[in-house]
């Protein structure tokens, strides 16, 4: 299990003291990789959980940077991915190796949200999470959350190319596709996010991730497709809110929360349609990696 620490916020503590009476040592390896520089924190933690593994980055790293670290130095035959905001269930170990002993590639969970959160935590959930909150079914999907994700070792080894900047979940699922892979969203492995992200931090990671996704996939588009998805931008947000929000009404549950949250969701959603129309319209230039929301 890797646990990419960027801030080093209090619920990292709340994830590995979830995780360790799940199974053994020598059955589950959990690596905190830190990138906030907070030392005495990190320290703090390995003194009182001996039996994980911390490895330290640059306090620049973003989240992709440090899941790379961890599947480069982490063993074992299942990858799990998840960051120091989300704490997994008590039984999470578990369904997850279930969910491994069928042909998928990668499984991931459900992700519900910690009660007592802020206005602002409601909106970067309903940004980020509204395809993964419970209930819902067992299915296949062009993608999984990389907050609460678990790999085939065999799978990943063919894409490591692509984890030369950050292990990007969305271009690393694309390339599975690609292989015809399956990817199995199934509401049994459970995280709670905890939030902890003030709403102009993820506002400015929103822009930031929007223009390295769309400077990233221009690569592959001639100059006159890139113009035409940056003049496209302005649609972006709203195509992004009618998914966001059917998902929420056919869910049934939060729906006073979102609307309540919804002006916070659309400007998170209008910054990442700027960067999108700013990294369709530079390419890679200046766009560099961004720090993860």
């Amino acid at each position: 299990m890797i646990i990419a620490a960027q801030d080093a916020i209090p619920s990292l503590r709340k994830g590995v003291a979830a995780l360790l009476p799940q199974l053994p040592p020598d059955e589950m390896e959990i690596l905190v990789v830190d990138g906030s520089g907070a030392g005495p924190v990190i320290e703090q933690l390995a003194r009182e959980f001996p039996t994980v593994r911390v490895l330290s980055k640059t306090a620049e790293s973003n989240v992709p940077q440090l899941w790379s670290t961890g599947i480069a130095a982490a063993g074992g035959n299942i990858i799990a991915l998840t960051i120091e905001n989300c704490v997994p269930a008590a039984d999470w170990a578990d369904q997850i190796l279930a969910r491994h002993l069928t042909d998928c590639a990668a499984a991931g969970g459900a992700i519900e949200l910690a009660p007592g959160t802020t206005l602002a935590d409601w909106a970067v959930y309903f940004s980020r999470y509204s395809n993964y909150v419970l209930p819902f079914q067992p299915r296949f999907l062009d993608d999984l959350p990389g907050d609460n994700c678990a790999y085939k070792r065999t799978v990943l080894e063919p894409v490591r190319h692509l984890m030369d900047d950050g292990f990007w979940e969305t271009f690393i699922h694309y390339d599975m596709r690609r292989r015809n892979l399956q990817l199995l969203s199934d509401p049994a492995p459970v995280v709670t996010y905890c939030g902890g992200l003030s709403w102009w931090r993820f506002f400015r990671r929103r822009y930031r991730h929007g223009r390295y996704f769309a400077a990233r996939r221009a690569r592959e588009f001639t100059r006159s497709q890139r113009l035409v998805r940056a003049a496209g931008f302005w649609a972006v947000p709203p195509l992004l809110f009618k998914r966001i929000a059917g998902r929420v009404w056919s869910n049934g549950r939060h729906r006073g929360k979102f609307l309540a949250a919804l002006p916070l969701v659309m400007s998170f959603l209008a910054a990442w349609a700027a960067g999108e129309g700013i990294g369709y319209l530079t390419g890679s230039k200046g766009a560099g990696a961004p720090e993860r929301d």
